[in-house]
């Protein structure tokens, strides 16, 4: 599903990325392992379009999404969403839950009327662990935990091929964490999705991915062999 050949960026001569080469399946959980600053989350923006490669190609389901001669292909690259480690970033201080989903929808086109734009954001709150009166409160009245699962839901609004969890969940608690990643899985697994899980836990990387990859000192990225 994606292919990612060749991938490398520098920042002010200073590589980041070397040479990154890796591909994701459908329905499969793939973690990204490294330390801090390694490069982890500048391959996540480019998958995103935040950033541009300085060398090699990222291809969604055969096509090309993204390279140094290209501009990001903004259209394919919905089926990209990213939930990163601060969720509330993601919301607007100022804005009920319900506004935000109701803008999203709206933009996107994802459903006909405020009626089932509201119908499709309780059902979707309700998959990821929340009561609808969530939806009547402002980011700042909610919890890290329940930003998160915001977070998450506003992105699988898009029906995401990869969803991308950026350090997302470093800032719960281990049993939260886990029941995060679990309903992510099953979520995602219904849509024949795949994840990506950046995280400096190897712990965690090995508990919930089925492939890892980790950065090693130059950048680049090898797969580890599972025992």
């Amino acid at each position: 599903m994606i292919h990612i050949e060749k991938l490398s960026k520098s920042f002010a001569g200073k590589p980041v990325l070397e040479d990154v080469t890796l591909d994701i399946h459908s329905g499969e959980t793939v973690g990204i392992y490294g330390r801090s600053g390694i490069g982890k989350s500048t391959l996540a923006k480019i998958l995103c379009g935040v950033l541009r490669p300085d060398a090699g190609t990222v291809y969604l389901d055969g096509e090309a999404l993204c390279a140094p001669g290209m501009a990001y292909d903004r259209a394919a690259g919905l089926r990209i969403q990213m939930v990163y480690q601060q969720p509330y970033a993601s919301l607007d201080p100022g804005q009920k839950l319900i506004s935000g989903f109701r803008e999203l929808i709206r933009y996107h086109r994802l459903a006909p009327g405020r009626k089932a734009a509201d119908e499709l954001t309780i059902r979707l709150i309700s998959e990821v662990g929340l009561e609808p009166d969530i939806l009547s409160h402002l980011p700042r009245q909610i919890s890290g935990g329940e930003a998160q699962r915001i977070a998450i839901a506003r992105c699988l609004l898009l029906s995401p091929r990869l969803l991308i969890l950026d350090e997302a969940t470093s800032m719960l608690d281990v049993s939260t964490q886990a029941n995060v990643l679990a309903l992510v899985r099953r979520i995602t697994a219904g849509t024949c999705g795949a994840i990506m899980l950046i995280s400096h836990d190897l712990e965690l990387v090995e508990h919930v991915c089925g492939r890892i990859y980790m950065f090693d000192g130059n950048h680049s990225l090898k797969e580890c062999k599972r025992t």
